[in-house]
């Protein structure tokens, strides 16, 4: 039994030892940020430090005004010290301005640059990483725990600095004026320590499980939002408000476990105020008696206890915000920590001007390690400028494939070249501003058609996104909305059909006249009467460019140079439509099938 005793305690610590190295590390990256301000914060701390001097100076003044000045009967000199209190008043009041300012310059600039930070490193992940991690997650680490460190480093860091400053400077002097007085007035101590103790510890516990509880309401509101037409169309309303209301209740919980160790710790402090306050009224009066100390030490002293425990309550109330903050710093640490994907890494060498030879020698792929691939030893070769279509059933491996070329994946085994260069050597960026892209559902971000189509060139003149428009013969369909290319889209084009989303993201593909474009499902939301304009367009577009075209709907594919067939991660059959046709294989199954043709 000792044994295992032994070994959960050994386990513990070294628990311990790891979150406690975490917060370090963690700590010292928000230092790096702050590093770059070091001399703003520096005249910042000396601020800090002066405001603390001006406030102490207040209770020596009243001891010297009442020993001296009224008790001495000498009105120069307790003139002299009003002054002197009102000077010390009116340079503390400026000085608390210029820290205040100066705390808040610092905190929000590196709260600006650890955002900025964390949002370019978010969006230097892979692919993959945004599949395995929820959405509402990740917005949760750019705004609450941002705005927790926020609340930290424009009022927490001044408040620590003051405070203990305070502290350390009170205790000094009370022990300066009379050492049995300040002996008996710390005879509280020990029961304050112990209750700051058991308050931290439950403090540090409830405010983890609070920064959880905030993260999962971000994920549920994201969710819920993003997916309302499904909500609404299903008639989910009602269980999702249940669903949240249960995530919402538990970060109630979570916030009054916080109140509830509070509400006991705080007026603890206060009662213990009290009792030190009682002890130098009665032991410290008895010294007054006796002549041992003035009155005016034994005011000083009353005013300094003010000093001492005032600060000792906002450093236990700021252990709450660094627990909350600490926790938010490692959450977004870990973001930072996390190392982009072999497919975001950036190679050595520029893609340059691509010619757009796509090869692919015995790729295989598998999403999760270990588990069935989805391609299985796919080797393919596509000549510079060839127009190929993919078809086939769902989960054939067509959509994968694509990913592949667009190196959001790596290849489980063998490799894809590019202009017979491993695609993996190439500069990721550079060579992406070569490939275009259309998705199935197109992503248009808030703004107008006209800055959702030059997303690649955002300062480009408005008559080329016209030219590549008319090009792809969508100009006449753009300027005829209520405003033009000036007609907002909102957020994910949600004033715009599906059938306009579509063709917006055609146009900004072609616009950014990529060498490579790959089209996944492009002209699924497209009614016949656009895409007879599309595929007229397409033949002129094309020209000279690679491209690769995923479909379900045969009659897109049927003037391709050249139609890949493709069942179980495999190309069965490769060929023109006229040769697949009369090959009578998977190809004319699925054409007739589709047409309805015997």
């Amino acid at each position: 039994m000792s044994r295992v005793v032994t070994r959960q305690t050994a386990a513990e610590e070294s628990g311990q030892g790891l979150r406690v190295w975490i917060q370090k590390r963690s700590v010292l990256r928000l230092v790096r940020f702050a590093l770059k301000y070091r001399w703003q914060a520096l005249c910042t701390i000396v601020a800090m430090v002066a405001v603390t001097a001006t406030g102490l100076a207040g209770p020596y003044l009243l001891r010297l005004a009442i020993d001296k000045g009224i008790a001495g009967k000498d009105l120069h000199y307790l003139g002299g010290i009003a002054i002197l209190y009102l000077a010390a008043g009116i340079l503390g009041a400026v000085l608390n301005g210029l820290q205040t300012y100066g705390m808040n310059w610092v905190g929000e600039r590196v709260v600006r640059d650890l955002r900025d930070s964390l949002f370019r490193h978010l969006t230097s992940l892979d692919i993959d990483y945004y599949s395995r991690q929820r959405a509402g997650w990740i917005v949760s680490r750019l705004t609450n725990d941002i705005e927790a460190l926020e609340s930290l480093l424009v009022e927490g860091v001044a408040q620590l600095v003051v405070s203990t400053l305070t502290l350390v400077g009170a205790t000094a002097i009370l022990f300066r004026m009379d050492a049995h007085l300040a002996g008996a007035t710390m005879s509280v101590i020990p029961v304050l320590l112990i209750a700051t103790v058991i308050f931290r510890a439950r403090a540090s516990e409830a405010y983890g499980r609070v920064r959880v509880a905030v993260a999962d309401v971000s994920v549920a509101i994201q969710e819920t939002l993003s997916g309302i037409r499904v909500v609404q169309a299903f008639r989910r309303e009602q269980r999702g408000s249940e669903a949240f209301a249960a995530v919402n209740e538990r970060n109630r919980k979570a916030n009054m476990d916080t109140v509830y160790i509070s509400g006991a710790y705080f007026p603890g402090v206060e009662f213990l105020s009290a009792v030190a306050t009682a002890i130098i009224l009665l032991y410290g009066g008895r010294q007054v008696a006796a002549g041992q100390i003035s009155v005016g030490i034994l005011v000083a002293f009353i005013g300094y206890l003010s000093s001492f425990f005032d600060p000792v309550e906002s450093l236990s109330e700021l252990y709450n915000t660094f627990q909350s903050s600490g926790a938010a710093l490692q959450k977004v640490v870990s973001v930072l920590d996390t190392v982009p994907g072999d497919t975001e890494a950036i190679g050595g060498l520029s893609a340059g001007c691509l010619e757009g030879r796509l090869d692919c020698a015995d790729v295989s792929f598998s999403y999760d390690r270990g588990g069935v691939d989805v391609l299985e030893s796919l080797s393919l070769s596509i000549p510079q400028g060839q127009r190929v279509a993919l078809v086939g059933p769902t989960g054939a491996g067509k959509t994968t494939l694509a990913k592949l070329l667009l190196r959001f994946y790596q290849p489980t085994s063998g490799a894809v070249f590019v202009d017979g260069i491993d695609l993996r050597d190439y500069d990721i960026r550079d060579y992406r501003r070569h490939v275009g892209y259309v998705a199935q559902d197109p992503y248009l971000f808030s703004g107008t058609i006209l800055d959702n189509i030059r997303l690649t060139e955002p300062e480009a003149e408005p008559a080329r996104v016209i030219e590549a428009a008319t090009a792809l013969g969508v100009h006449e369909l753009f300027s005829n909305l209520p405003e033009g290319y000036e007609t907002q889209v909102q957020e994910r084009g949600s004033r715009l059909s599906a059938g306009e989303r579509q063709l917006v993201s055609f146009a900004r593909a072609f616009f950014s006249e990529p060498r490579i474009l790959i089209l996944d499902e492009a002209t699924s939301s497209v009614d016949p009467g656009t895409e007879h304009l599309i595929e007229a367009a397409l033949s002129r577009l094309l020209a000279g460019r690679t491209s690769l075209i995923i479909a379900h709907r045969l009659s897109t594919v049927e003037s391709s140079d050249r139609i890949l067939v493709m069942e179980a991660g495999h190309i069965v059959e490769d060929g023109d439509h006229a040769s697949l046709l009369a090959a009578g294989g998977p190809y004319a199954r699925l054409y007739r099938t589709q047409l309805r043709v015997p």
